[in-house]
């Protein structure tokens, strides 16, 4: 009995008390508002009805919060209702749409199922985000709300090796047990770990990761990984648990899940490093690398037979070669050895040491997943086949993805349509009828539009960065681009024949909300005011959650003195500003003035002497907040008010020199004596100026 007694006490004393402790601090830190959830949506309160919206903190406790990765917009009703359809699209930046969000698969899939369920409301929400990975998908799994959708696709597989915890990634140290992973992930949502964080951030001189800015895939150039680096067996089995955990846990919250295989462009997108086999001896090298010199002469000169010969003796000579055999491939498709050619295209892309692409591997793992569950929870699309289908006899290349593995307008129709058949039999029980040609999606969506040009000039401009001219065909690349940009301009037009193009969708009513967003902004441009009325009025009432169109109507109005309409637009917009500082102010700014001319003075003055006192840093809005309340009391006559907006001005501004804050508003001098001249202080405005 003594020996229990004291076990029993030196576990209470050890473990009990410790962890009650813990416990305890971690509860007060949550009730006192230190740190904050890292769930994928916030719950608000919109017009008495409540809304999920992203959390703009989810992916900080992935990637530092400077480099701004994060979730899309979304703002959905709570409520379930029997005449929605909503689905949930997961995975990473080709899931997400990039280059073109707004022509992506979500929305392509939403005109699929808008055809196909005319008597639904249909949302197709889209949690995806740039450079996540499985591990990052499963916490979005983990945290979206029971029953909050009826579908969800899984999308994912590009970004196991460079995402978080992945060996080619750049800011985390790799992590071989999964468990591991986990705890260390539950670590970082507590509050507690989140404080301490904070705390050695503060103390700490300078941190390279806080400062990191997000430079695209030349972040990861420095990380390459071989195939047969022994962390990759690690990175497929995590990403086969992930896998299959998050189709459990979507599984259990409700939802059916649509699992698909992950398109990557075979044909025209070269390795971006290729390794040698490090058994070649130095002469082995040298023979190789003298082929090499060969076979690029002959496919220079498009002697494809003799190339072919060439780069079939460098891939026995160095099988570890990715370019090589990507050579060799491109030599046999030109011979018309579509089959030989889709074998080494597939084996490049394998051996490529910067794995920013699903390998054959990644897809043959979401295929095994796929059998082990029953049709009533999973359906499973092989949208790599598709694709395959789509180009044939060709492997996948430019006409489906715009670089290695980001879809282009038809490689996103291509993946809407698989996607809408397999939702539409999962719910009718039959495959369906109906569905949108190729033709009638962008008819619908309007693409190409102008914005579609923008997109292939960042796509030109992220081309000049690592890793993307290291690659063989980098010149063919960029031809291309300077080809498809070429075309889209011609197919775009000018504005008003854009205009044109889009008056029969808008005729028969199938256009979406930002079909109307694109007529707003043309309309303006155009000078049509009547129209950018109708357009941004339709707009928020089919889709009243976008703050930006709320914004540009607010200025519509504005600008034509419709004070008492703008305000109910900008009171709404406020709901979603998602706590963004610089946001709020600016709505903030804009109420106050509207209800100083609809003579609400009272609301007013204490909305624009809230900005300084609580948002001291936004130092252009607080010198407006200032410059509003000062005009108010001199036309009011009210000079006790004047000198008194006058005292804290200074005050404010004083505070600002004296913090180092007025390093960040160069222009402070200035706008100080333009303010200080409105309030009659001519002295006090000399010395400023």
């Amino acid at each position: 009995m003594s020996h229990i007694k004291n076990t029993l006490f030196t576990t209470i004393t050890v473990v009990v008390i410790p962890l009650l402790f813990f416990v305890l601090l971690e509860g007060v830190l949550r009730i006192t508002g230190v740190g904050t959830h890292y769930d994928y949506f916030n719950e608000i309160e919109i017009d008495n009805e409540v809304y999920f919206q992203e959390n703009i903190d989810f992916a900080d406790q992935f990637y530092p919060p400077s480099l701004n990765v994060g979730p899309l917009q979304n703002t959905f009703a709570k409520k379930h209702s029997d005449d929605r359809l909503r689905v949930f699209v997961l995975g990473g930046s080709a899931a997400m749409g990039f280059p073109h969000k707004n022509h992506g698969v979500d929305r392509l899939l939403a005109a699929q199922l808008t055809a196909l369920f005319p008597d639904k409301e249909v949302e197709v929400i889209n949690t995806a985000m740039t450079s996540v990975n499985s591990h990052v998908v499963y916490q979005v799994a983990e945290t979206l709300p029971a029953n909050s959708a009826d579908v969800a696709v899984i999308l994912m597989g590009n970004n196991e090796v460079v995402g978080p915890y992945g060996p080619g990634t750049f800011n985390q140290n790799f992590l071989s047990s999964l468990s591991a992973i986990r705890t260390l992930q539950a670590l970082k949502r507590t509050r507690l770990w989140q404080w301490l964080d904070n705390a050695f951030q503060e103390v700490q001189a300078g941190d390279a990761k806080a400062d990191l800015e997000w430079q695209g895939m030349q972040m990861f150039v420095e990380n390459g990984v071989a195939e047969n680096d022994p962390r990759m067996r690690d990175v497929y089995e995590h990403f086969d648990a992930n896998l299959r955990d998050i189709i459990d846990a979507l599984s259990a919250k409700g939802m059916h899940v649509i699992l698909s295989t992950v398109p990557v462009n075979l044909r025209h997108s070269a390795p971006f490093l290729s390794l040698e086999d490090a058994s070649l001896t130095l002469e082995q090298r040298d023979r190789a690398s003298e082929i090499r010199e060969r076979a690029t002469a002959e496919s220079r000169n498009q002697k494809w037979e003799a190339a072919a010969v060439l780069w079939q003796e460098v891939v026995e000579l160095d099988p570890m070669h990715a370019d090589s055999h990507f050579q060799l491939a491109t030599s046999l498709e030109r011979q018309g050895d579509h089959i030989g050619a889709r074998r080494h295209f597939e084996r490049a892309l394998d051996l490529d040491a910067l794995r920013f692409r699903a390998d054959t591997h990644i897809n043959e793992g979401i295929r095994a997943a796929a059998k082990d569950y029953p049709d009533s929870v999973l359906s499973f699309v092989d949208s790599a086949a598709a694709f395959d289908r789509a180009s044939a006899p060709y492997a996948p290349g430019w006409e489906s993805l715009v670089e290695h593995v980001h879809y282009t307008f038809s490689g996103n129709d291509v993946l809407a349509r698989v996607f809408g058949r397999a939702i539409a039999t999962h719910i009718n029980g039959e495959r369906p009828r109906g569905i949108l040609n190729s033709e009638q999606v962008a008819e619908r969506l309007g693409y190409p539009n102008h914005e579609t040009i923008e997109n292939i000039k960042n796509l030109q401009g992220m081309a000049e960065q690592p890793p993307f001219p290291g690659q063989s065909n980098y010149q063919d690349y960029l031809a291309h681009m300077a080809v498809e940009l070429s075309k889209i301009k011609g197919e775009v037009g000018e504005p008003k024949d854009v205009v044109r193009r889009r008056q029969k969708v808008l005729t028969e009513g199938t256009a979406d909300w930002k079909v109307h967003f694109e007529m707003a902004a043309l309309a303006k441009y155009l000078k049509n005011k009547q129209a950018q009325y109708y357009h941004l009025t339709t707009l928020n009432k089919v889709y009243p959650h976008n703050r930006e169109s709320q914004m540009n109507l607010a200025t519509l109005l504005s600008q034509d003195g419709r004070w008492a309409e703008a305000i109910p637009v900008l009171e709404r917009s406020l709901s979603y500003t998602r706590g963004r500082e610089q946001q709020v102010v600016e709505t903030l700014g804009w109420l106050g003035t509207a209800k100083l001319r609809v003579g609400e003075t009272e609301e007013a003055v204490a909305l624009l002497e809230s900005i300084p006192r609580d948002y001291p840093e936004q130092i252009g809005f607080s010198l407006r907040a200032y410059g509003n309340l000062i005009k108010h009391a001199s036309d009011q006559g009210d000079r006790t008010a004047v000198d008194d907006y006058l005292e804290e001005l200074q005050a404010y501004a004083t505070r600002l020199k004296k913090t180092g804050l007025a390093d960040n508003y160069p222009m402070l001098g200035r706008r100080m004596a333009q303010l200080l001249t409105m309030g009659g202080d001519k002295a006090a405005a000399s010395q400023w100026r």
